[in-house]
């Protein structure tokens, strides 16, 4: 399943204070215009005015997933993991191309420093968000098979295809005998394919349906059996050298995929899971300007009165 970050409610605008918790004395400049003093504390004071409880929320949240995290023992082996599918999204190999990549996506909104930031601000967070949402959700095989007949044209044949692209005939013809001869695919595309977008990934495309690539490629790529490897294809890109690495083009092979929709569907939203962890959770209030911050998620559906059931039956 494709891993996005998780957006905790004012999660990235938490830095903003965060930058503001140094050694610095309340009566201390931040800056001085024209001679007067802008100091800590009113610098401080005018983000809570403006972006106080979405920030204080944010930091709560923090917190109760964290705690959370604990409490179901979230383990070191699924961290891992998790920052594994993040950097196969991010298509990145390392964690500081990964803390870069999660703040550009961020829009610089965070500036995550180190490794335990990425885990104590995101992956916990996520993780403990999935397990929640989805606890007690159950798919049965009928209703997976049942939304595979409902939605067959979306589950039509697909290869997972690699490529290398050049574009000179010849190089592709010396690829192609390197290949031959046993040499690496994805070491020959990283080092030599003009796809800028897949180069770095062994020329990995992932699977995609007939239609998707141009007719030149997808013709190709849909006559090859398992591992083969194609003569140069040329298109208007250049040409192409494809090997086919899997095909899925029945229920069986669809299964897992419909299994994480259909829990997806019956999972309750993150908002839900707040909402249910503010409840069990011992949280005090001490500054009244915000006293009524969590209201919304304290409240609990109210059982319809006789009039309304009688109104509605």
């Amino acid at each position: 399943m494709k891993k996005t970050i998780v957006a905790i409610a004012g999660l990235a605008s938490i830095a903003v204070f965060s930058a503001c918790n140094n050694e610095a004395a309340p009566e201390d400049a931040v800056v001085t215009v024209n001679g007067t003093d802008i100091t800590e504390a009113e610098f401080i004071e005018s983000l809570k005015e403006t972006a106080g409880e979405q920030n204080l929320l944010s930091l709560i949240q923090l917190q109760l997933l964290n705690d959370k995290a604990d409490e179901i023992g979230i383990t070191e082996e699924e961290i891992d993991q998790e920052i594994d599918e993040f950097k196969e999204n991010f298509g990145v190999e390392s964690d500081e191309d990964l803390l870069n990549a999660i703040t550009a996506q961020l829009q610089g909104q965070v500036d995550l420093e180190s490794k335990e930031d990425l885990v104590n601000e995101f992956v916990k967070p996520q993780l403990v968000i999935e397990k929640l949402s989805s606890e007690g959700v159950e798919v049965t095989e009928e209703e997976k098979k049942q939304m595979y007949e409902d939605q067959e044209e979306n589950y039509s044949t697909q290869v997972h295809a690699r490529h290398i692209l050049v574009e000179d005939e010849d190089e592709a013809n010396d690829l192609k005998a390197q290949l031959d001869d046993g040499a690496d695919f994805a070491e020959l595309a990283e080092e030599n394919s003009t796809d800028s977008g897949t180069a770095a990934n062994g020329g990995d495309l992932g699977f995609f349906p007939e239609g998707q690539m141009v007719p030149e490629f997808d013709e190709a790529a849909f006559s090859l059996d398992i591992d083969e490897i194609s003569e140069p294809v040329q298109s208007d890109f250049g040409y192409h050298i494809i090997q086919v690495l899997e095909r899925r083009d029945s229920y069986e092979d669809f299964a897992d995929e419909i299994e994480d929709m259909l829990i997806q569907q019956k999972s309750k939203s993150s908002a839900e899971v707040f909402s249910d962890l503010v409840k069990e959770s011992d949280i005090k209030i001490e500054d009244s300007r915000y006293e009524d911050l969590l209201t919304p998620f304290e409240q609990t559906e109210e059982e319809p009165s006789e009039e309304e059931e009688e109104a509605q039956g």
